[in-house]
């Protein structure tokens, strides 16, 4: 059977996920934290579900992170260029 998660879905739950551990944060904490299922989260990091923009904008600002940390793809691209932009001037 296909895999029919949509990829940026994936990904977007794929980055939740290692932020979240990055973070020390179980997702039964997170969950709590947020208010929300474990199994709501756990579909979303699964790429299962989509995760709307205030449930990112909650996760980037409990986390104390950038939204796009979360939403943007290459996100680590951009803040390293930031940083030798701005070392650079």
């Amino acid at each position: 059977m296909p895999d029919t998660r949509d990829p940026e879905d994936i990904r977007v739950g794929a980055t939740i996920k290692a932020l979240r551990d990055a973070h020390g944060l179980k997702l039964g904490e997170l969950a709590v934290a947020l208010d929300k299922s474990h199994a709501y989260l756990s579909n979303i990091e699964a790429g299962r579900k989509a995760a709307p923009m205030p449930l990112c904008r909650q996760i980037a600002d409990l986390l104390r992170i950038p939204l796009a940390a979360i939403t943007v793809a290459d996100y680590a691209e951009i803040r390293e260029a930031a940083e030798k932009a701005k070392a650079a001037a």
